[in-house]
């Protein structure tokens, strides 16, 4: 898990334009590790990268949205997505592991196994 201060420095310098709500997540996942943060940051971070975002937030939509054909996510809006949260979480997402990744539940559940886990380099 990020300690706060740590937390506060990738706000600071690394979340520059993401909502208020996904950095408050982040700081307050950062002091307890609830998954429910972790999952606002998430799924914040890839409404973010999206090319044509839906009216509400991602996790206002059902868990078997899927990325691609109901989001549009394209290759680049996954790169983006996937470097933030390495970035943020300190974890590796595997190459390989991507394409397993096609609804929002899917996404959610891996990353929640990664960054609970504290697994910094497996898929």
């Amino acid at each position: 898990m990020i300690n706060p201060a740590e937390a506060q420095k990738r706000i600071t310098e690394t979340m520059v334009g993401f909502p208020l709500r996904v950095t408050s997540a982040y700081r307050a996942y950062s002091e307890g590790g609830d998954a429910g943060n972790l999952d606002t940051v998430v799924l914040g971070v890839l409404h973010f990268y999206l090319a044509k975002k839906p009216t509400g937030t991602l996790d206002e939509l059902p868990g078997a949205t899927r990325l691609i054909e109901d989001l549009g996510c394209d290759s680049m809006t996954m790169l983006d997505t996937v470097f933030m949260v390495e970035t943020l979480f300190a974890v590796r997402i595997d190459d390989q592991v991507l394409p397993k990744i096609v609804t929002l539940d899917d996404l959610r559940l891996h990353l929640r196994h990664l960054v609970n886990a504290g697994v910094p380099s497996v898929g």
